[in-house]
């Protein structure tokens, strides 16, 4: 007999599991989550819905291709699509509006490309651009995009290990003193570290200066350190005035000093020390033609942050406030810009930095926050280390919910940070440990707020091998990361992900070797992918469907799927006549829950051939659902009631129904959720009869 126990009911609001856990009954998410979740996503609350059909943009070339986005304001933006040699520009309203030469991008140099958009201006970096590059948009005429470099002001000169012209540091000592006074000692601090007394060896008004310079150059030379390269020579004076020169030189040469002189034995007589000339190396810029540029750009407390000169990897340069181009570090003012450098016992490269109430810096071995509160020039940053993990090169981190996302350097570990007030620190979780075996290989990571019909959040993580991860988070069911696949059609890949300013996703799809750019759809606008907006003829006929030859596509007229359509000669027969239709490609989803198996009393498992002989479920706004069970191919589940009007326009069930006499034994039963035509689909939860 079947038997159905409350805990097999299913909310599968835990997305995709590993295959490492199936039989796992013990683990809390299990009858939660699933062992295949494709084309559907997890709501919070409770069961699944399909994920976003998709919309065709336009085609694409065949080439490698790096996109960022562009926001204007809240209500216009613009998507980027970087190739070797050029970017194309499109609106959110899918209208391509320029295509801009940029000569300086090479192919080499897409994958390590960092972006940062703001107003109408888009910064682009590599450590191959020296000067980084702007791309400025013309506010009356968006059609109208200028390049040229970053407009950098007041680059600083720092050493980067050639042979720089070099200038001594020269203070003089000025003596006074008054009538009488027999004899004068000095004591000088170089450093923190002071001397003996040196003595005059008699009145000033004497002289023996020059004497009293050799001694003072002796008493120096016994510090630690400059043993050689200081020099005291006699300037000359007049009645009760004299004047000392102290250079620091030689081996000394290129570096400030901190020097200071005073009176020792008499009240009656004064030294008093002026730096003549500060000791400079004279170094060369942080970024040139032959040393190159920054990695990437982000924005913290109105500073612009510039990261990993290829020169000095390790380094930050911070704007002055407000002036995002300034980087005189030379200047006193408490705005001024600010270099630094992450002191660190192995040599690491920054990678990225984001601003997250504190600035978090993520290098190739390790994560680092700068604790200050606020960025002040005389103040230096204590850089705290978070942990040791580091994080892998092209793949930034994102802000999701007021944490962190991050992956491990080999892309297989996703993290998530956020700050605690209690231990001060930083610290990472990992949150793909249910499901490690979709969640790996990690190339993107991209989040999408939430907007139109969706539930929450998306963060969307884009793979190595072009298959396309949604995950969102749950707190209130402790479901740190649930994870489903959304699937190309035709067995395509994805090459690149991003979201714009209106929050929807844009793509660069491959399908048969043929590229396109397409933009996700929620589920009310259509679960289609690739589609096109059509209007039949007073034939039924859709024309303009060249692009689509040869492929069968499906129809969507007045919430009702026609179908499945091969395109000859650019068009289809739907026999319909005047109506507006969308046209596309089609996916079939699949939800498959985790395998059933038999526990006894004592907790032990019971593996041995079972089946799921009978399904209950609760739909909403559903228009077509296949269900199948124990391997065997899922079938069709009418849901017209007797009472519906044929007539009238489609509406979509909501309500219970119950599906029985499912056939079939295997060991590890499961059961399937699918569909065999395209349509609404949501499942709020069901509840299995199995026979174990």
């Amino acid at each position: 007999m079947a038997r159905v126990a409350g805990q097999l009911k299913s909310s599968a609001n835990a997305g995709q599991l590993a295959q490492s856990l199936f039989g796992k009954v013990n683990l809390k998410q299990y009858y939660s989550g699933a062992k295949r979740m494709l084309g559907v996503e997890p709501v919070p609350q409770s069961g699944f819905t399909l994920l976003p059909g998709s919309r065709l943009v336009g085609s694409a070339p065949a080439a490698p291709v790096v996109q960022t986005t562009l926001t204007v304001s809240s209500a216009l933006s613009y998507t980027l699509y970087f190739m070797a040699g050029q970017v194309e520009i499109w609106r959110q309203d899918l209208v391509k509006v320029a295509t801009v030469a940029v000569p300086q991008i090479t192919s080499e140099m897409l994958p390590d490309l960092e972006f940062y958009g703001e107003a109408n201006t888009v910064g682009i970096f590599h450590p191959s651009l020296f000067s980084g590059l702007r791309i400025l948009r013309n506010s009356s005429n968006d059609a109208l995009w200028t390049v040229g470099a970053w407009p950098f002001e007041f680059v600083p000169d720092v050493d980067l290990g050639g042979d720089y012209a070099k200038t001594d540091d020269v203070w003089d000592i000025y003596f006074r003193w008054g009538e009488g006074v027999p004899e004068l000692a000095v004591s000088m601090t170089v450093e923190g570290n002071t001397t003996e007394a040196a003595n005059l060896g008699g009145a000033p008004d004497l002289g023996g200066w020059d004497a009293f310079c050799l001694n003072i150059q002796s008493k120096i030379a016994a510090l630690p350190g400059f043993s050689s390269g200081v020099t005291v020579s006699n300037a000359g004076g007049g009645g009760r005035f004299w004047r000392l020169v102290v250079r620091f030189g030689g081996p000394l040469q290129g570096q400030e000093y901190d020097f200071d002189a005073r009176i020792v034995n008499t009240s009656e007589a004064s030294a008093l020390v002026t730096h003549a000339s500060i000791g400079k190396t004279a170094g060369e810029p942080l970024i040139s033609v032959t040393r190159g540029g920054f990695a990437a750009m982000t924005n913290f407390q109105d500073r612009s942050v510039y990261i990993a000169p290829r020169s000095k990897p390790a380094a930050i340069a911070m704007s002055r406030i407000g002036e995002y181009f300034d980087l005189n570090i030379e200047s006193q003012s408490d705005n001024a810009a600010r270099l630094e450098a992450l002191r660190t016992e192995v040599s690491e490269t920054v990678l990225y930095a984001i601003d997250a109430t504190y600035l978090v810096v993520f290098t190739n071995r390790a994560e680092y926050f700068a604790s200050n509160r606020t960025i002040e020039r005389g103040k230096p940053l204590n850089w705290v280390k978070a942990s040791e993990i580091g994080t892998k090169k092209g793949c930034k981190p994102v802000l999701l919910g007021g944490m962190i996302y991050f992956v491990s350097r080999d892309g297989g570990i996703l993290y998530s940070a956020d700050y605690d007030a209690v231990s001060e620190a930083f610290k990472p979780d990992p949150v793909n440990d249910l499901n490690n075996d979709i969640v790996s290989n990690v190339r993107k990571l991209v989040v999408q707020r939430k907007r139109g019909g969706m539930s929450a959040d998306r963060l969307w993580i884009l793979r190595e091998d072009g298959r396309l991860i949604s995950g969102g988070v749950n707190v209130s069911q402790d479901i740190r990361l649930a994870a489903s696949e959304w699937p190309v059609a035709e067995g395509g890949l994805v090459h690149d992900i991003s979201v714009d300013g209106l929050d929807r996703v844009w793509l660069t799809v491959e399908r048969n070797g043929a590229y396109t750019r397409e933009i996700l759809v929620e589920d009310e606008e259509s679960v289609l992918q690739l589609t096109v907006s059509a209007v039949t003829d007073l034939t039924g006929q859709i024309s303009g469907l060249s692009s689509f030859n040869g492929r069968a596509v499906w129809v969507e007229i007045e919430n009702d799927f026609h179908g499945p359509f091969v395109v000859s000669a650019g068009s289809v027969q739907t026999e319909i006549a005047g109506k507006a239709a969308l046209v596309g490609i089609w996916s079939a989803p699949l939800h498959e829950c985790m395998p059933f198996v038999r526990v006894l009393p004592n907790d032990d498992v019971v593996r041995r051939p079972g089946k799921v002989v009978s399904v209950r479920l609760y739909l909403e706004d559903t228009a077509s659902i296949a269900i199948g069970a124990n391997g065997r191919t899922a079938r069709n589940v009418p849901l017209q009631l007797m009472s519906d009007d044929l007539v009238a326009a489609k509406k979509n069930f909501t309500g219970h129904i119950a599906v029985s006499g499912l056939i079939g034994v295997c060991m590890d039963p499961t059961l399937t959720i699918t569909q065999v035509r395209p349509g609404r689909l949501r499942v709020r939860d069901y509840i299995a009869g199995v026979k174990l």
